[in-house]
């Protein structure tokens, strides 16, 4: 992160922050000079963080008062999600007055320039004269947070039970006039939507395809849905869809896309296909870099949107974070791999088959990890995030079925190793980063992030499918198990979590194909083109296993149905695989 010099003696310059980036340097420099921290959590799409730095981040006083009494720190959230993780006070920009140790003072979003003078001074008063009384209260907030993380709960073993209250909480928390779950604000849940389609073929009859299909229209019927450019905003500020927070990020719209995409597939709706194929064009028009890779956003630029309709049309379109981020791009590859060959879009599968090789070389990072965001003309940066590793180990996945490439199930278990090897923790489950000489304040710390760790079973899930190794399906057992107590509270965002105890129990039903990818091409697109939310669709070698059984050498290509346990005798026909599948459900 750059550093803004203030204005000097005699300079026409305007004061600024002089912020320093996060590291330990920052920190060694509050500890010496017995300073507080600010810690600014901005995001380059963020208008809220833009608005503060126009307005309480530009007045002289204030900038004069934290040059002078504090060490200033801003850190870009999408370029360090570990630290926004830690630290993040209900939205962005979060500005949060910290120990020079990384403990919490104060914390809020945006501030007005008169109560953020206040509050600046209101912490500064109390860390000169009433040191004694911050310092029992933070040891003994320090204490309480090391016994909270050192405790282990009991872990035992995964129980349908803990998934059965996710779904509770999603059924509680939907919105039966505007679709969607929970008030306002309202955000948009795409692993909801896949629980929902999922556990309508598991429990017909419980009203869950259509909480899913209420969902996908009322986004649709409110603003959340960008009409005339296409896309979809992050969030809307009321429970109606109305009123978003205009920047669109590639993570939400990857989510999204996959969500119309298998409603679309399952119900037959054209009207949801034509917005899954809107939102790849505005993907592929808006955020492709010239790389071919993608950019993480585009801005929020309130006045754009303010516009009419035909002016807009004409005015310059909000401009584009240029970096990319390997968590997100391999999600969106993920969302084309999956998404294609449901709507019969090959040249989605293609465009994920090409970009995935180009992501990998260009974020590799020693110990086969990866680097987790590059800027355009700059080298990757900051390697070791558990959500990266798990991200393209799962584009790895998705591409390997759509194509019936197997030496990306190979890929997918090389990042897979390298996530158990390098971010494995004892006590089950998988911490978020690999230590680093900037782990520092909060970050000294080894958090398990609950989804990324629901994720992460459900890949390790995939790999056991795909290989019939029960080491994978070991260490999903305990990783479910871990995060099992901590479910309940997690409501709605527990939606993977309870996706992977499902497919923990049983098995989505797969399609093992045997022969070469072009051998195979068309029982691949028969199995692929199965109307259900989930199936696996596994390119297998001769001798290759998986759970359900081996799979000796064919004098043709052929598929395998696999369901509980049991595979199906070979099918060399597209229709009589899509008998056998009917038959199966």
């Amino acid at each position: 992160m750059p550093q803004h010099d203030g204005s000097v003696a005699g300079s026409d310059r305007p004061v600024a922050v002089r912020w320093r980036p996060w590291g330990a340097e920052a920190f060694r420099e509050a500890t010496t000079a017995d300073r507080p921290v600010l810690l600014n959590l901005t995001a380059s799409w963020c208008h809220w963080c833009r608005l503060m730095d126009e307005t309480t981040y530009a007045d002289p006083e204030l900038v004069a008062l934290v040059n002078a009494e504090l060490v200033p720190i801003r850190v870009d959230a999408d370029r360090y999600p570990h630290v926004q993780y830690r630290y993040i006070a209900g939205g962005w920009p979060t500005n949060a007055f910290l120990t020079p140790t990384g403990e919490v003072l104060w914390a809020g979003t945006f501030v007005e320039l008169e109560e953020f003078r206040g509050v600046a001074r209101n912490v500064l008063a109390a860390w000169k004269d009433r040191r004694a009384e911050l310092d029992v209260e933070i040891q003994r907030r320090r204490k309480a947070l090391d016994a909270a993380r050192s405790h282990r709960p009991t872990t035992g073993i995964v129980r349908r039970e803990a998934a059965d209250d996710v779904l509770a909480a999603i059924q509680h928390a939907y919105d039966p006039r505007n679709g969607g779950f929970g008030e306002a604000p309202k955000f948009p849940y795409a692993d909801a939507i896949e629980l929902l389609f999922a556990q309508e073929r598991r429990a017909p009859g419980g009203g869950w395809g259509a909480m899913a299909d209420h969902t996908l229209d009322g986004m649709l019927a409110g603003d959340l849905w960008d009409e005339l450019d296409g896309g979809f905003f992050r969030y809307a500020l009321q429970a109606d869809w109305t009123h978003p927070r205009r920047e669109k990020l590639l993570e939400t719209n990857a989510g999204l896309l996959a969500a119309y995409a298998v409603g679309a597939h399952v119900r037959g709706r054209e009207d949801w296909r034509r917005i899954a194929e809107r939102i790849v064009s505005w993907v592929e028009g808006t955020l492709t870099r010239p790389d071919g890779l993608w950019s993480g956003s585009q801005m929020a630029a309130e006045a754009y949107y303010a516009l009419p309709a035909e002016a807009r049309t004409r005015a310059p379109r909000p401009s584009v974070d240029a970096t990319v981020f390997t968590d997100s791009a391999s999600h969106w590859i993920r969302a084309l791999a999956t998404a294609g060959p449901r709507l019969g879009r090959a040249d989605w599968v293609e465009r994920a088959a090409g970009a995935l090789p180009r992501l990998l070389s260009q974020m590799a990072a020693p110990g086969d990890l990866l680097f987790h965001h590059a800027a355009s003309g700059e080298a990757p940066a900051l390697p070791g995030l558990l959500t990266d590793s798990l991200e393209a180990a799962r584009a790895c996945v998705a591409v390997a079925q759509a194509t019936g490439r197997a030496d990306l199930v190979g890929e997918a278990r090389r990042l897979a190793a390298a996530m158990q090897r390098r971010l494995w923790a004892d006590a089950g489950g998988f911490v978020d980063h690999v230590p680093s000489d900037d782990d520092v304040a909060a970050l000294r710390y080894r958090d398990r992030p609950f989804e990324l760790n629901a994720d992460a079973a459900r890949l390790l899930l995939d790999l056991y499918q795909a290989t019939g190794e029960r080491s994978y399906r070991a260490l999903a057992e305990r990783t479910l198990a871990t995060l099992s107590p901590l479910a309940g509270r997690y409501e709605v965002a527990g939606a993977a979590f309870a996706l992977g105890v499902e497919e923990f129990f049983e098995a989505p039903l797969s399609v093992a194909l045997v022969g070469s990818a072009d051998s195979t091409a068309e029982l691949r697109a028969a199995a692929l083109a199965l109307p259900l939310p989930e199936r696996r669709v596994w390119p297998i070698g001769d001798g290759g296993r998986l759970p359900a059984g081996s799979f000796p050498s064919q004098p043709a290509p052929a598929a395998y149905l696999c369901s509980r346990g049991a595979c199906s005798p070979a099918l060399r026909d597209p229709a009589e695989l899509a008998d056998a599948a009917r038959r199966a459900r």
